[in-house]
């Protein structure tokens, strides 16, 4: 009986503060872009969910400024968040490097879990245009536990002459071939690169929410429809949340689609934490 009571006491135990707490620009790695923001909400417990956020910005621009509301919304709504920038893609700097970032900026994390009495494992990924293509890359092809993904506007598919053709009218090649380290050159053969780079050659068990605006410009939401039928042929767990009417910002730029996206957000993570 005392055994009981102690695991009962272990697990319920809640760390409480006076308020939220952002503790800000945490240093995970020697680059200017090895940083991020950790929320954490006023009250949390060893089973809170922890969220690794990852922001947009094709790979090449932007930081966690980018994802800075999102954060510290789903921080609000009871879970830890950390806003995790990285470094842009240059020749210098590829697909590979980025996702190494990542899974230096989760060990990291691990470590200040035991500073701040959060979960060391088990954490879920999300992000938004680039960041969700980057939360889905590294969340199939990583060995370590991740609960969930949510990928808002993904460009999964860099393989696939079509999409290519969207991301020429949108002056994004550029950007693609930093990220596989290899030349795209029209109407012949795409380079294995780009297929290494893609999210849905590696899908595995991880629950998969996706959310696209059907009117998105940038990345046609053929990508997440397309990921999405892959993932239920297999039988593993997902949701497609279309956009309606919305574009690239996938509806974050308007309250009302905004909390939308936010419920489905705190629903998915619940249901698989």
């Amino acid at each position: 009986m005392l055994i009981l009571r102690l695991s009962f006491l272990q697990v319920s135990y809640a760390f409480t503060q006076p308020e939220t707490k952002d503790i800000l620009r945490l240093k995970y790695g020697s680059a200017a872009q090895h940083q991020l923001d950790l929320f954490l909400p006023a009250t949390y417990t060893k089973n809170t969910a922890v969220i690794i956020l990852l922001h947009g910005g094709a790979w090449m621009m932007g930081g966690n400024e980018y994802t800075d509301k999102t954060a510290k919304d789903l921080r609000n709504r009871g879970f830890i968040v950390a806003n995790v920038d990285y470094r842009y893609v240059s020749e210098n700097v590829n697909g590979q490097d980025l996702l190494s970032d990542i899974d230096h900026a989760l060990a990291f994390i691990q470590r200040k879990s035991l500073e701040y009495h959060f979960r060391s494992k088990g954490y879920h990924l999300a992000g938004i245009s680039a960041g969700a293509h980057l939360a889905l890359l590294y969340g199939y092809t990583s060995s370590k536990n991740i609960r969930s993904i949510t990928a808002l506007c993904p460009p999964v598919r860099l393989d696939d002459p079509e999409t290519m053709k969207a991301l020429q009218k949108n002056n994004l090649v550029k950007n693609v071939e930093l990220l596989a380290g290899a030349k795209y050159i029209s109407n012949e053969k795409i380079n294995v690169k780009f297929t290494e780079v893609s999210p849905y050659t590696y899908i595995k068990a991880i629950p998969t929410l996706l959310f696209h605006g059907d009117k998105d410009e940038l990345v046609p939401d053929n990508q997440s429809k397309f990921l999405f039928k892959l993932l239920k042929e297999k039988k593993f767990a997902a949701k497609f949340v279309p956009m309606l009417g919305k574009g690239h910002d996938c509806g974050m730029n308007q309250p009302d689609s905004e909390k939308i996206v936010l419920d489905e957000i705190e629903r998915w993570v619940k249901k698989f934490n």
